[in-house]
């Protein structure tokens, strides 16, 4: 199958993965929005190749396509010449396919009737359910069914519509195949020898969506319907056996989901696993500007115990005499992360008369550590606002992590003797921190011990289709954490979420593997590969005396490896701080202003 798509009427439509959605969006937003994933399963499903169009289109460009793909009229700007129309319209009488896709864009675009058999599109049409509490807000997600038996429609029982929009207009008679709150939103239509399909908004058939419902299985056979006049077959790659998590159709049966199975690629990462040595913007060396920062530590600091405010609001004007390479880096990952979500600052001044490693790290210390605890107060606040949590180290806003004998093994970061695994810091928590900062001022004897991380960035592309629909549906509970209360580390002890949630195209994460469960089988599998996911594309650090990891708590997720504690005053020492980038939610869960969350848990 040879595949034409349109590339030239529609300025948001790209082939290129390396953007979402045609120029000027970021490289972060790794994902191409409509067109993107149609030429992949072109490939995948039929053994075809797609042809961009750039210039429109002649006559001896259509001879040869199986199926042609446009935008709508008056979509994206999209206008059509008089003989491009006529073009299309003896193409199609002579035997061929158009597939016309409408945009998810919120804007409402004038009918247009240049388009190519007169089909438009219209506006949005949001819908607001009046049994929920948010029934003031409109909707933009909904689930809707097959409405008519056809062949493009074989097999489909529910499709989920991203921001639907009208189809009408047209010249030809459209069957209606699927409508929400009685619009037509995907119809066909015969013409002469040809087949026309007509898709008011495409988005659900890009990557955040494409796993959702029926909607695999639906571009599948809307695209062997308008190439062979038929329902999809079956197209190359393997069957799997459906069980239970799948919405049941009676008896367990073979059925191929091959589209479901499929996993995209649309970006490529180093295979390196240690971090400092992967090079890019999540790395920054604070060694060359040494001496400027210690003397930005010299002269008289505000007491950080007895006077916390003055203390940080200094150490944040402080932070505006850093190097700029320093701030720059910070401001970036402020604003779009890294691809490791994590930012890395190595070599920050240690003070030379550091106190030996806390034995008990929720104690106070005899003397404040005022060097490291001016870096995190500096960093911290750049990022946002620093917080702490009653439960955590007696509520202390600089919070010691050092080892200890009687939680070696324990879910804890006292622990020394086993792996902590990948986790979302505070995950059950209605005010999780956005960063943690770890500010290490000291090492482990032999410098193994590995702060690790994976992000979400770098793991989705890994997941199929279904799997990332599963996880961004509420059906994961998870436990609450040891620290704060859960003294066996029960699992789903905690609310229920989703685990994938935010922008569909460039999604946050939560996630505990060592405390959530999910609710039904598909679920709990969806979990396990996520974790399997994850840890493909984990990197590594073994953070030395100075480094700090500022790790971004919704788009990676960070654990620590087992290294051996000596308990002599000499073992390894971090410092820790968490940071929201917004105070408001939290003001009813602290007193008088203050940075403690006093949020309790019944446990």
């Amino acid at each position: 199958m040879l595949v034409g798509v349109d590339v030239m009427h529609a300025s948001v439509w790209s082939l290129d993965f390396h953007r979402k959605s045609g120029p000027g969006r970021p490289a972060e937003a790794s994902e191409a929005g409509v067109v993107g994933p149609i030429a992949e399963v072109v490939e995948a499903c039929f053994g075809g190749t797609v042809h961009p169009l750039e210039l429109g289109w002649e006559e001896a460009d259509l001879k040869d396509l199986g199926v042609l793909v446009i935008p709508a009229a008056g979509v994206d700007g999209a206008s059509f010449t008089a003989e491009e129309r006529d073009l299309l319209e003896e193409y199609v009488r002579e035997g061929g396919a158009v597939l016309i896709l409408g945009d998810g864009e919120r804007k409402l675009v004038p009918s247009r009737q240049d388009g190519p058999f007169g089909i438009t599109v219209g506006g949005l049409l949001p819908g607001a359910d009046d049994d929920s509490p948010d029934s003031h807000l409109l909707t933009y997600d909904f689930t809707a069914p097959a409405v008519k038996a056809h062949p493009a429609v074989t097999g489909i029982g529910r499709v989920h519509l991203h921001r639907p929009k009208s189809v009408g207009g047209s010249t030809v008679p459209l069957t209606p195949l699927v409508e929400h709150d009685g619009h037509t939103v995907l119809a066909t239509a015969r013409y002469g020898a040809g087949r026309i399909a007509v898709v008011g908004n495409a988005e659900m058939f890009a990557l955040p969506f494409l796993g959702r419902g029926d909607n695999a299985r639906l571009l599948l056979s809307l695209l062997s319907w308008l190439a062979q006049g038929e329902p999809q077959g079956e197209p190359q790659g393997e069957t799997r056996r459906e069980t239970a998590g799948r919405p049941a159709r009676g008896v367990e049966r073979e059925t191929l989901y091959v589209v479901d199975e499929h996993r995209f690629t649309p970006r490529a990462f180093p295979r390196r696993e240690n971090l400092a040595e992967e090079p890019g913007p999540h790395v920054v060396d604070a060694r060359p500007y040494a001496h400027l920062l210690a003397s930005l530590a010299d002269g008289y600091l505000p007491d950080s115990r007895e006077n916390q405010e003055a203390f940080m609001a200094e150490a944040e004007l402080r932070f505006h005499e850093f190097p700029r390479v320093i701030r720059h880096a910070l401001s970036r990952f402020r604003r779009n992360s890294t691809d490791p979500g994590v930012l890395l600052v190595r070599g920050l001044p240690v003070d030379p008369r550091l106190q030996p490693t806390p034995a008990d790290p929720s104690a106070p210390l005899s003397s404040p550590t005022t060097m490291s605890e001016l870096w995190l107060a500096g960093f911290a606040q750049a990022l946002g606002e620093p917080i702490a949590y009653r439960q955590e180290k007696q509520g202390q806003l600089f919070q010691n992590v050092a080892p200890t004998r009687r939680n070696a093994e324990k879910l804890s970061s006292e622990s020394s003797a086993l792996l902590l695994d990948f986790h979302t810091e505070t995950a059950f928590h209605p005010f999780m921190p956005d960063y943690v900062l770890l500010h290490c001022l000291r090492p482990d004897h032999e410098r193994s011990a590995k702060t690790i991380s994976a992000s979400l960035r770098m793991a989705v592309s890994r997941l199929s289709l279904r799997e990332r629909a599963v996880l961004s549906e509420p059906l994961f509970q998870t436990g609450i954490d040891y620290s704060f209360g859960s003294a066996n580390g029960e699992k789903g002890n905690g609310p229920t979420l989703r685990v994938l949630y935010g922008d569909p195209f460039d999604p946050y994460i939560t996630v505990d593997p060592d405390l959530m469960v999910g609710l039904t089988p598909e679920a709990s599998a969806a979990l396990k590969r996520l974790h399997v996911a994850l840890n493909e594309v984990k990197r590594w650090v073994r953070l030395d005396a100075g480094d700090l990891l500022i790790i971004d708590n919704r788009r990676s997720v960070h654990g620590r490896s087992e290294f051996e504690a000596r308990y002599d005053g000499l073992d390894r020492w971090l410092q820790r701080v968490c940071v929201v980038r917004d105070l408001v939610p939290s003001a009813g869960h602290r007193r008088l202003g203050r940075r403690v969350i006093e949020t309790a848990f019944a446990v």
